[in-house]
Protein backbone atom coordinates (compact mmCIF):
# COMPACT_ATOMS: atom_id res chain seq x y z
CA UNK A 1 0.00 0.00 0.00
CA UNK A 2 2.88 2.34 0.77
CA UNK A 3 4.09 2.05 -2.83
CA UNK A 4 0.60 2.87 -4.12
CA UNK A 5 0.55 6.05 -2.03
CA UNK A 6 4.02 6.92 -3.33
CA UNK A 7 3.00 6.43 -6.96
CA UNK A 8 -0.18 8.51 -6.53
CA UNK A 9 1.84 11.17 -4.71
CA UNK A 10 4.36 11.41 -7.56
CA UNK A 11 1.59 11.82 -10.13
CA UNK A 12 -0.06 14.55 -8.05
CA UNK A 13 3.31 16.23 -7.52
CA UNK A 14 3.97 16.44 -11.24
CA UNK A 15 0.49 17.73 -12.09
CA UNK A 16 0.26 20.20 -9.20
CA UNK A 17 3.82 21.39 -9.67
CA UNK A 18 3.35 22.21 -13.33
CA UNK A 19 0.07 24.00 -12.59
CA UNK A 20 1.46 26.12 -9.73
CA UNK A 21 4.59 26.88 -11.77
CA UNK A 22 2.41 28.16 -14.58
CA UNK A 23 0.35 30.36 -12.24
CA UNK A 24 3.47 31.80 -10.61
CA UNK A 25 5.08 32.58 -13.97
CA UNK A 26 1.85 34.18 -15.18
CA UNK A 27 1.64 36.39 -12.10
CA UNK A 28 5.25 37.53 -12.49
CA UNK A 29 4.71 38.30 -16.18
CA UNK A 30 1.57 40.29 -15.32
CA UNK A 31 3.70 42.42 -12.99
CA UNK A 32 6.03 43.25 -15.87
CA UNK A 33 8.94 41.01 -14.83
CA UNK A 34 11.25 40.38 -17.77
CA UNK A 35 10.85 37.10 -19.63
CA UNK A 36 14.44 36.03 -18.88
CA UNK A 37 13.88 36.31 -15.14
CA UNK A 38 10.56 34.53 -15.38
CA UNK A 39 12.27 31.65 -17.21
CA UNK A 40 14.85 31.43 -14.41
CA UNK A 41 12.01 31.14 -11.88
CA UNK A 42 10.31 28.45 -13.95
CA UNK A 43 13.52 26.37 -14.12
CA UNK A 44 14.19 26.91 -10.42
CA UNK A 45 10.74 25.60 -9.54
CA UNK A 46 11.32 22.53 -11.72
CA UNK A 47 14.59 21.78 -9.91
CA UNK A 48 13.16 22.38 -6.43
CA UNK A 49 10.19 20.10 -7.04
CA UNK A 50 11.67 17.32 -9.15
CA UNK A 51 15.43 17.42 -8.59
CA UNK A 52 15.48 15.47 -5.32
CA UNK A 53 13.08 12.71 -6.45
CA UNK A 54 15.16 12.32 -9.63
CA UNK A 55 18.42 12.11 -7.65
CA UNK A 56 16.91 9.51 -5.31
CA UNK A 57 15.67 7.35 -8.17
CA UNK A 58 19.02 7.54 -9.96
CA UNK A 59 20.90 6.74 -6.73
CA UNK A 60 18.77 3.69 -5.98
CA UNK A 61 19.19 2.38 -9.53
CA UNK A 62 22.96 2.93 -9.32
CA UNK A 63 23.19 1.10 -5.98
CA UNK A 64 21.23 -1.85 -7.36
CA UNK A 65 23.38 -2.02 -10.49
CA UNK A 66 26.59 -1.82 -8.45
CA UNK A 67 25.37 -4.47 -6.03
CA UNK A 68 25.71 -2.36 -2.89
CA UNK A 69 24.19 -3.68 0.36
CA UNK A 70 22.31 -0.67 1.71
CA UNK A 71 19.98 2.08 0.56
CA UNK A 72 21.51 5.48 -0.33
CA UNK A 73 20.68 8.37 1.99
CA UNK A 74 20.86 12.15 1.88
CA UNK A 75 21.21 12.73 5.63
CA UNK A 76 24.45 14.74 5.67
CA UNK A 77 24.39 18.53 6.16
CA UNK A 78 24.60 19.23 2.43
CA UNK A 79 21.92 16.73 1.50
CA UNK A 80 19.67 17.90 4.33
CA UNK A 81 19.83 21.66 4.03
CA UNK A 82 20.66 22.17 0.35
CA UNK A 83 18.47 19.40 -1.09
CA UNK A 84 15.84 17.95 1.24
CA UNK A 85 14.78 21.09 3.10
CA UNK A 86 14.23 23.24 -0.04
CA UNK A 87 12.48 20.31 -1.73
CA UNK A 88 10.14 19.68 1.21
CA UNK A 89 9.28 23.36 1.62
CA UNK A 90 8.60 23.79 -2.11
CA UNK A 91 6.50 20.62 -2.17
CA UNK A 92 4.42 21.75 0.81
CA UNK A 93 3.98 25.27 -0.53
CA UNK A 94 2.81 23.85 -3.84
CA UNK A 95 0.32 21.36 -2.42
CA UNK A 96 -1.06 23.75 0.19
CA UNK A 97 -1.48 26.59 -2.30
CA UNK A 98 -3.16 24.37 -4.90
CA UNK A 99 -6.80 24.61 -3.68
CA UNK A 100 -6.45 28.35 -3.17
CA UNK A 101 -5.08 28.85 -6.67
CA UNK A 102 -7.89 26.77 -8.14
CA UNK A 103 -10.36 28.97 -6.26
CA UNK A 104 -8.64 32.04 -7.71
CA UNK A 105 -9.14 30.58 -11.20
CA UNK A 106 -12.86 30.33 -10.53
CA UNK A 107 -12.88 33.90 -9.20
CA UNK A 108 -10.95 35.01 -12.30
CA UNK A 109 -13.68 33.67 -14.59
CA UNK A 110 -16.41 35.43 -12.58
CA UNK A 111 -14.59 38.76 -12.34
CA UNK A 112 -13.65 38.69 -16.04
CA UNK A 113 -17.31 38.45 -17.01
CA UNK A 114 -18.38 41.25 -14.69
CA UNK A 115 -15.39 43.64 -14.61
CA UNK A 116 -13.31 42.77 -17.64
CA UNK A 117 -10.03 41.03 -18.38
CA UNK A 118 -7.73 43.65 -16.87
CA UNK A 119 -9.42 43.63 -13.47
CA UNK A 120 -9.67 39.85 -13.41
CA UNK A 121 -5.97 39.49 -14.23
CA UNK A 122 -5.01 41.99 -11.54
CA UNK A 123 -7.10 40.18 -8.91
CA UNK A 124 -5.62 36.79 -9.79
CA UNK A 125 -2.06 38.14 -9.90
CA UNK A 126 -2.34 39.66 -6.42
CA UNK A 127 -4.08 36.54 -5.11
CA UNK A 128 -1.49 34.11 -6.52
CA UNK A 129 1.45 36.03 -5.07
CA UNK A 130 -0.29 36.51 -1.71
CA UNK A 131 -1.12 32.81 -1.34
CA UNK A 132 2.31 31.57 -2.40
CA UNK A 133 4.03 34.24 -0.31
CA UNK A 134 2.03 33.37 2.81
CA UNK A 135 2.80 29.66 2.58
CA UNK A 136 6.43 30.37 1.63
CA UNK A 137 6.81 32.23 4.93
CA UNK A 138 4.70 30.03 7.23
CA UNK A 139 5.88 26.59 6.11
CA UNK A 140 9.66 26.77 6.77
CA UNK A 141 9.16 28.80 9.96
CA UNK A 142 6.77 26.18 11.39
CA UNK A 143 9.18 23.36 10.47
CA UNK A 144 12.20 25.04 12.05
CA UNK A 145 10.42 26.26 15.21
CA UNK A 146 9.11 22.75 16.02
CA UNK A 147 12.25 20.88 14.94
CA UNK A 148 13.23 18.46 17.70
CA UNK A 149 10.08 19.06 19.78
CA UNK A 150 9.05 15.99 21.82
CA UNK A 151 6.08 15.96 24.20
CA UNK A 152 6.00 13.88 27.36
CA UNK A 153 2.38 12.74 27.72
CA UNK A 154 1.09 11.07 30.85
CA UNK A 155 -2.01 8.87 30.74
CA UNK A 156 -4.04 7.64 33.69
CA UNK A 157 -5.94 4.41 32.97
CA UNK A 158 -8.24 3.35 35.82
CA UNK A 159 -8.71 -0.40 35.84
CA UNK A 160 -9.86 -0.61 39.46
CA UNK A 161 -10.77 2.21 41.86
CA UNK A 162 -7.75 3.26 43.90
CA UNK A 163 -5.73 0.43 42.39
CA UNK A 164 -2.00 -0.07 42.72
CA UNK A 165 -0.08 1.81 40.04
CA UNK A 166 1.67 -0.11 37.27
CA UNK A 167 3.72 2.35 35.18
CA UNK A 168 4.53 1.75 31.52
CA UNK A 169 7.01 3.83 29.56
CA UNK A 170 6.00 3.62 25.90
CA UNK A 171 8.43 4.79 23.24
CA UNK A 172 8.76 4.15 19.50
CA UNK A 173 10.13 5.47 16.25
CA UNK A 174 13.39 6.78 17.64
CA UNK A 175 14.77 6.01 14.17
CA UNK A 176 18.33 6.75 15.16
CA UNK A 177 20.40 8.25 12.36
CA UNK A 178 22.46 11.34 11.64
CA UNK A 179 19.62 13.60 12.79
CA UNK A 180 18.32 11.72 15.81
CA UNK A 181 21.72 10.65 17.08
CA UNK A 182 22.76 8.75 20.20
CA UNK A 183 22.94 11.93 22.30
CA UNK A 184 19.40 12.87 21.34
CA UNK A 185 18.13 9.34 22.01
CA UNK A 186 19.74 9.37 25.46
CA UNK A 187 18.00 12.65 26.29
CA UNK A 188 14.66 11.01 25.51
CA UNK A 189 15.52 7.89 27.49
CA UNK A 190 16.62 9.97 30.49
CA UNK A 191 13.22 11.67 30.51
CA UNK A 192 11.50 8.29 30.66
CA UNK A 193 13.92 6.91 33.27
CA UNK A 194 13.15 9.85 35.54
CA UNK A 195 9.55 8.64 35.71
CA UNK A 196 10.74 5.29 37.18
CA UNK A 197 8.60 2.97 35.02
CA UNK A 198 7.90 -0.64 35.94
CA UNK A 199 8.38 -1.69 32.33
CA UNK A 200 9.45 -0.14 29.02
CA UNK A 201 7.52 -1.13 25.90
CA UNK A 202 8.64 -0.10 22.43
CA UNK A 203 6.76 -0.01 19.15
CA UNK A 204 9.99 -0.52 17.20
CA UNK A 205 11.83 1.50 14.56
CA UNK A 206 14.99 1.88 16.63
CA UNK A 207 16.96 2.85 13.52
CA UNK A 208 16.06 4.77 10.37
CA UNK A 209 18.18 3.04 7.73
CA UNK A 210 21.76 1.98 7.22
CA UNK A 211 23.78 -0.58 9.19
CA UNK A 212 26.11 1.98 10.75
CA UNK A 213 23.48 3.01 13.31
CA UNK A 214 22.55 -0.46 14.57
CA UNK A 215 25.14 -0.82 17.33
CA UNK A 216 24.90 2.83 18.37
CA UNK A 217 21.11 2.54 18.69
CA UNK A 218 21.45 -0.59 20.83
CA UNK A 219 24.06 0.99 23.09
CA UNK A 220 21.87 4.06 23.62
CA UNK A 221 18.76 1.93 24.25
CA UNK A 222 20.60 0.23 27.11
CA UNK A 223 20.11 3.50 29.03
CA UNK A 224 16.42 2.66 29.40
CA UNK A 225 15.85 1.48 32.97
CA UNK A 226 12.84 -0.22 34.52
CA UNK A 227 12.04 -2.94 37.04
CA UNK A 228 10.96 -5.51 34.45
CA UNK A 229 13.11 -4.52 31.48
CA UNK A 230 12.62 -3.26 27.92
CA UNK A 231 10.60 -5.19 25.35
CA UNK A 232 9.98 -4.33 21.70
CA UNK A 233 8.14 -5.39 18.58
CA UNK A 234 9.58 -5.01 15.09
CA UNK A 235 9.01 -1.84 13.13
CA UNK A 236 9.38 -1.31 9.39
CA UNK A 237 12.81 0.21 9.66
CA UNK A 238 14.35 -2.76 11.43
CA UNK A 239 14.21 -4.25 7.92
CA UNK A 240 15.90 -1.31 6.16
CA UNK A 241 19.54 -1.47 7.25
CA UNK A 242 20.31 -3.63 4.17
CA UNK A 243 18.49 -4.63 1.02
CA UNK A 244 18.56 -8.11 2.58
CA UNK A 245 15.69 -7.67 5.05
CA UNK A 246 16.34 -10.84 7.04
CA UNK A 247 19.95 -9.86 7.56
CA UNK A 248 18.82 -6.41 8.64
CA UNK A 249 16.31 -7.68 11.20
CA UNK A 250 18.76 -10.28 12.46
CA UNK A 251 21.53 -7.76 13.10
CA UNK A 252 19.21 -5.26 14.78
CA UNK A 253 17.68 -7.85 17.11
CA UNK A 254 21.08 -9.38 17.94
CA UNK A 255 22.54 -5.97 18.82
CA UNK A 256 19.54 -5.09 20.96
CA UNK A 257 19.71 -8.43 22.75
CA UNK A 258 23.38 -7.86 23.61
CA UNK A 259 22.35 -4.66 25.36
CA UNK A 260 19.34 -6.00 27.23
CA UNK A 261 16.44 -5.19 24.91
CA UNK A 262 14.20 -8.13 24.05
CA UNK A 263 12.42 -8.33 20.70
CA UNK A 264 9.23 -10.40 20.95
CA UNK A 265 7.33 -11.37 17.81
CA UNK A 266 3.75 -12.70 17.81
CA UNK A 267 4.03 -13.97 21.38
CA UNK A 268 2.36 -13.32 24.73
CA UNK A 269 4.49 -12.41 27.73
CA UNK A 270 3.15 -12.42 31.28
CA UNK A 271 3.99 -9.92 34.02
CA UNK A 272 2.84 -9.79 37.65
CA UNK A 273 2.15 -6.72 39.73
CA UNK A 274 0.45 -6.42 43.12
CA UNK A 275 -1.11 -9.86 42.71
CA UNK A 276 -2.48 -9.05 39.23
CA UNK A 277 -1.50 -10.87 36.02
CA UNK A 278 -0.85 -8.69 32.99
CA UNK A 279 -0.66 -10.24 29.53
CA UNK A 280 1.15 -8.32 26.79
CA UNK A 281 0.52 -9.41 23.20
CA UNK A 282 3.57 -8.55 21.09
CA UNK A 283 2.19 -8.29 17.55
CA UNK A 284 4.51 -8.25 14.54
CA UNK A 285 2.49 -5.99 12.24
CA UNK A 286 4.12 -3.48 9.89
CA UNK A 287 4.54 -2.75 6.19
CA UNK A 288 6.91 -5.68 5.74
CA UNK A 289 4.99 -8.27 7.77
CA UNK A 290 1.21 -8.46 8.24
CA UNK A 291 -0.32 -10.34 11.14
CA UNK A 292 -3.04 -12.80 10.22
CA UNK A 293 -6.43 -13.21 11.86
CA UNK A 294 -5.36 -16.69 12.96
CA UNK A 295 -2.33 -15.26 14.75
CA UNK A 296 -4.43 -12.69 16.59
CA UNK A 297 -6.93 -15.38 17.63
CA UNK A 298 -4.06 -17.51 18.92
CA UNK A 299 -2.61 -14.64 20.95
CA UNK A 300 -6.01 -13.69 22.39
CA UNK A 301 -6.56 -17.27 23.48
CA UNK A 302 -3.08 -17.45 25.01
CA UNK A 303 -3.87 -14.34 27.08
CA UNK A 304 -7.07 -15.79 28.48
CA UNK A 305 -7.34 -15.41 32.25
CA UNK A 306 -5.30 -12.22 32.47
CA UNK A 307 -6.47 -9.46 34.78
CA UNK A 308 -5.43 -6.94 32.12
CA UNK A 309 -4.43 -7.39 28.48
CA UNK A 310 -2.22 -5.08 26.43
CA UNK A 311 -1.63 -5.37 22.69
CA UNK A 312 1.62 -3.80 21.47
CA UNK A 313 2.15 -3.29 17.75
CA UNK A 314 4.15 -1.08 15.45
CA UNK A 315 1.42 -0.30 12.94
CA UNK A 316 -2.21 -0.03 14.00
CA UNK A 317 -4.03 0.14 10.68
CA UNK A 318 -7.55 -0.57 9.44
CA UNK A 319 -6.73 -4.27 9.02
CA UNK A 320 -5.48 -4.88 12.55
CA UNK A 321 -7.66 -2.58 14.66
CA UNK A 322 -10.98 -4.46 14.37
CA UNK A 323 -9.21 -7.70 15.31
CA UNK A 324 -8.26 -6.21 18.69
CA UNK A 325 -10.99 -3.79 19.72
CA UNK A 326 -13.16 -5.15 22.56
CA UNK A 327 -10.82 -8.17 22.83
CA UNK A 328 -7.97 -6.46 24.72
CA UNK A 329 -8.02 -3.69 27.30
CA UNK A 330 -5.28 -1.47 25.93
CA UNK A 331 -3.68 -1.11 22.48
CA UNK A 332 -0.33 0.63 22.07
CA UNK A 333 0.53 1.69 18.52
CA UNK A 334 3.24 3.69 16.77
CA UNK A 335 4.41 4.19 13.16
CA UNK A 336 2.35 7.29 12.28
CA UNK A 337 4.78 9.96 13.55
CA UNK A 338 1.59 11.93 14.18
CA UNK A 339 1.47 12.30 10.41
CA UNK A 340 5.03 13.73 10.36
CA UNK A 341 4.07 15.98 7.46
CA UNK A 342 0.64 17.49 8.09
CA UNK A 343 -0.09 20.00 5.32
CA UNK A 344 -2.68 22.75 5.49
CA UNK A 345 -5.89 21.85 3.69
CA UNK A 346 -7.70 25.14 3.39
CA UNK A 347 -6.91 26.58 6.83
CA UNK A 348 -6.48 23.37 8.88
CA UNK A 349 -3.51 21.02 9.16
CA UNK A 350 -4.55 17.50 8.16
CA UNK A 351 -2.45 14.46 9.22
CA UNK A 352 -1.53 12.40 6.18
CA UNK A 353 -1.56 9.34 8.46
CA UNK A 354 -5.36 9.43 8.24
CA UNK A 355 -4.96 7.73 4.87
CA UNK A 356 -4.15 4.59 6.89
CA UNK A 357 -5.92 4.97 10.21
CA UNK A 358 -8.10 7.35 12.26
CA UNK A 359 -5.77 6.69 15.20
CA UNK A 360 -2.94 9.02 14.25
CA UNK A 361 -1.70 10.53 17.51
CA UNK A 362 -2.81 10.45 21.14
CA UNK A 363 -5.42 8.64 23.17
CA UNK A 364 -8.69 7.20 21.86
CA UNK A 365 -11.56 5.01 22.99
CA UNK A 366 -12.99 2.25 20.79
CA UNK A 367 -15.68 0.20 22.48
CA UNK A 368 -14.21 -1.10 25.72
CA UNK A 369 -10.63 -0.68 24.49
CA UNK A 370 -8.29 2.22 25.19
CA UNK A 371 -5.95 3.07 22.32
CA UNK A 372 -2.75 5.11 22.70
CA UNK A 373 -0.71 5.98 19.61
CA UNK A 374 2.64 7.67 20.09
CA UNK A 375 3.97 10.21 17.61
CA UNK A 376 7.50 8.89 18.10
CA UNK A 377 10.71 10.90 18.08
CA UNK A 378 12.64 10.59 14.81
CA UNK A 379 12.00 11.01 11.11
CA UNK A 380 11.30 8.92 8.03
CA UNK A 381 12.11 9.70 4.37
CA UNK A 382 12.76 13.40 5.13
CA UNK A 383 14.43 14.60 8.36
CA UNK A 384 11.72 17.10 9.25
CA UNK A 385 8.29 17.23 10.84
CA UNK A 386 5.56 19.71 9.97
CA UNK A 387 2.78 20.38 12.49
CA UNK A 388 3.55 16.97 14.03
CA UNK A 389 5.76 17.25 17.14
CA UNK A 390 7.10 14.00 18.55
CA UNK A 391 5.96 12.32 21.76
CA UNK A 392 6.83 9.73 24.38
CA UNK A 393 4.24 8.24 26.71
CA UNK A 394 3.95 7.38 30.39
CA UNK A 395 0.92 5.18 31.11
CA UNK A 396 -0.20 4.53 34.69
CA UNK A 397 -2.52 1.56 35.11
CA UNK A 398 -4.49 1.52 38.37
CA UNK A 399 -4.70 -2.26 38.83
Amino acid sequence: MWFVYLAVGLVLLVAAGLYVRRRLAGALSALGIRDRRVRIVRWAVLWLLYGVPLLMIVSIIAVLVLGRESIPRFDGPIGTWLLLFPFLCTLLITMQALPWLLALDVAHVIVRRRRGVATATRVRTIGVLAVLGAFALYTPVRILVERGAVRLREHQVAVAPAGTRFRIAFVADIQQDGHTDAARAREVYATLDAKQPDIVLSGGDWINSGPEYIEAAAVAAADLKSRLGTFSVRGDHEHFAYFDRERSVGEVEAAMKRHGIAFVNDEVRWFSHAGKRIAVLFINHNYVHRTTTETIDRLIEAARGADYTIALTHQLDAQLTPLLVDRVDLILGAHTHGGQINPVLGVVHVPLARLETPYTDGRYRAGKTTIIVTAGVGYSVVPFRYAAPGSIEIIDLAL
